[in-house]
């Protein structure tokens, strides 16, 4: 159906380069749409299954604003009105869509400013909240039902003498505190309790105590050691254990990784999505995360490794708490690498700076890697792997739009001759002077300086930083020598050389960058008259 949808779309001889990036957007995972003027013109079948339609046909032609919540169309207009060159992108913002029977669905959404048959368009991805939202009503509910649990605090001699009797405790043992105080603990909850060894074995122990009444209850009992005794913390076990088995069923049950670090990067818990997500086998993270043996290198949305240092990667965290769908690269136990889409919340918002911490996180490795794969053929050309057209036009334009830096020099480079190349070997070989010319090109410029293939047999070179007339002669120089080499091609050597060109862009030109291209062409077309008018040696 992808591949039906791009053929239809797609107008008579629409250029190859454009026709595999749509068929790539076909097969996206993502649900994508494309409006012009209003009107919804592509929809892809990720799009068209979100929806709730049962094919492109019955979306295509209609106004963008049938699928949008009227509450949400004004914010729509405002992201859309403020991106200006093509490729810009409007940051990930939540809005309320239609599906086709008018039902809401809560979606985060992404708009694209890009072109549809040589027109202005805009193109949305859009990712379902739905679950997501729904998961964190359930964690809302389940975190106001334990914020309301109410516990007795219990203060003992180092004998363990009852010295304080909270109202709490007075409501869950229905026994006043004039019958406690001055009472040895055990008789006060009818159980044998032996407070130091509780300390001992971690301080926190399940028992069954009785009410005043006789009536069994059932406790969690932690207890700590004071200098003039104990104080116990003692909660209605039944109540609470009902509310934790269902809070568990809940994290259990998320497709989501969870995961509650404590403010050393301890892990408190962690549910089977967040093991599975991160290939970890069940039972070492916690001991080997203590040891220092285990690590996750960290990389930001772009690839550039963050710091290896962990405690200031959880102080950023902590800190920075709520954060939302920020994209992160992981690298896993087995070498592999995660793309998450994470978010992080403190668990007790009145005490943040004791509060452990919730990171949620889903798998978006591969919408990820396919987001990229889009990127790269949208900006590369396919033959030569060089920037295409559209990167070499937003290279020149930051260099003009900058506030900093130095002069550009940009070199139209125009590779001699090459038609007839192609008359005498046919395409194929053109094929193989260009790749070849590409390679040498570009080995010998600097690391700093950028090419690209703007279209046929012509190339662009910026230059970056100061270029005196020395150093772009010794470049220039450099080129010529690195094309004059015979390319071999079926066993045959064929002569290649080129034509080229200079201008100078500077910082504040006010010259858009088809105008830098134009100039840079017409100094590469006199140098070929001058070449050809050369008398011969």
């Amino acid at each position: 159906m992808g591949n039906r949808l791009a053929d239809e779309n797609s107008p008579p001889d629409v250029d190859p380069v454009e026709e595999r990036y749509r068929r790539l957007v076909d097969h996206s995972p993502d649900p994508m749409c494309v409006h012009a003027q209003g009107r919804v013109v592509y929809v892809n079948p990720a799009g068209v299954r979100g929806i709730g339609a049962d094919s492109a046909e019955q979306l295509v032609g209609r106004w963008i604003t049938d699928f949008v919540h009227p509450d949400s169309v004004g914010p729509m207009l405002e992201r859309i009105g403020a991106l200006r060159v093509q490729g810009d992108s409007s940051p990930a913002s939540e809005a309320v869509m239609l599906r086709l029977d008018g039902s809401p669905i809560e979606v985060e959404a992404v708009s694209v400013l890009t072109a549809w048959n040589g027109e202005p368009a805009y193109q949305v991805i859009f990712r379902d909240l739905t679950v997501e939202k729904a998961a964190e009503a359930a964690l809302r509910y389940q975190a106001a039902l334990l914020n309301h649990v109410s516990d007795a605090i219990i203060a003992t001699t180092a004998d363990g003498v009852v010295t304080s009797w909270n109202p709490a405790a007075e409501a869950v043992y229905r026994r006043p505190a004039a019958r406690a105080l001055r009472l040895p603990i055990g008789e006060v909850v009818d159980a044998d309790i032996d407070l130091a060894r509780i300390v001992a074995d971690g301080g926190v122990t399940h028992a069954t105590h009785r009410a005043a009444d006789g009536s069994p209850i059932n406790v969690r009992m932690s207890v700590t050691r004071m200098d003039d005794g104990y104080v116990l913390l003692c909660s209605d076990y039944t109540a609470q254990r009902r509310a934790e088995v269902h809070f568990q069923s809940v994290v259990r049950s998320l497709y989501d990784g969870v995961i509650v670090l404590d403010r050393r990067g301890t892990p408190q818990s962690m549910n089977p999505a967040a093991r599975r997500i991160l290939r970890i086998p069940s039972g070492n993270l916690e001991e080997g995360l203590r040891r220092g043996v285990i690590s996750f290198p960290v990389y930001e949305a772009g690839g550039a490794k963050l710091t290896d240092d962990t405690q200031s990667i959880l102080k950023s965290l902590f800190s920075q708490a709520p954060i939302e769908n920020t994209v992160i690269g992981l690298d896993r136990a087995d070498g592999t690498r995660v793309w998450l889409s994470v978010n992080c919340c403190l668990l007790d918002l009145a005490d943040p700076d004791h509060s452990d911490l919730l990171i949620s996180f889903s798998d978006i490795t591969e919408e990820h890697n396919t987001k990229a794969h889009l990127t790269y053929q949208a900006l590369h050309d396919p033959l030569t792997g060089l920037p295409n057209r559209a990167e070499i036009e937003a290279q020149i334009d930051r260099v003009v739009r900058s506030t900093a830096g130095t002069p550009t020099a940009v070199l139209f480079i125009d590779l001699d001759d090459l038609k007839a190349i192609n008359d005498d070997l046919g395409h194929h070989a053109g094929d193989i002077v260009l790749k070849e010319a590409a390679q040498r090109l570009q080995n010998s410029l600097r690391t700093e300086d950028f090419i690209g293939r703007l279209s046929g047999d012509e190339f662009v070179v910026l230059l970056h930083g100061s270029v005196d007339e020395s150093t772009l002669r010794q470049i220039i120089a450099r080129m010529q020598a690195a094309l004059s080499a015979p390319v071999l091609i079926d066993d045959t050597p064929r002569a290649v050389s080129a034509s080229i060109g200079v201008t100078e862009v500077a910082v504040g030109d006010r010259r858009e960058a088809a105008k830098v291209l134009q100039d840079a062409d017409a100094d590469m077309y006199r140098a070929k008259m001058r070449r050809k008018n050369k008398p011969s040696a």
